[in-house]
């Protein structure tokens, strides 16, 4: 295995993870495995609005023009009004020690 594709599955296994704080992302198609459009397309069609918010959150994680790019921006104050105390959890977990995966 060179060290790139070690390097990105880091990164998968980071973004994964992250998502897998937020309880509405557990059973949500594209988090595991990985894939950000499926991700999306869930959140903008499925998904509960902690859950969009959550996706939107978790895919600008991932890369910060991508919820944009999928029509699914993040809000950060509609999101910390909707969020229950564990999916507030899960954010405030990241915002103490953030991280990108590049």
């Amino acid at each position: 295995m060179t060290d790139d594709n070690s390097s990105a599955r880091a990164r998968r296994l980071g973004i994964i993870t992250l998502a897998l704080s937020f309880p509405t992302l557990h059973d949500a198609p594209g988090v595991n495995p990985w894939a950000p459009d499926r991700l999306a397309a869930w959140a903008k069609s499925s998904a509960s609005s902690g859950g969009r918010h959550a996706a939107a959150f978790v895919l600008g994680v991932y890369s910060r023009t991508l919820p944009a790019m999928l029509g699914l921006p993040f809000d950060m104050h509609a999101a910390v009004e909707t969020w229950d105390a564990e999916h507030l959890a899960a954010f405030q977990a990241w915002v103490a020690d953030p991280w990108w995966p590049r």
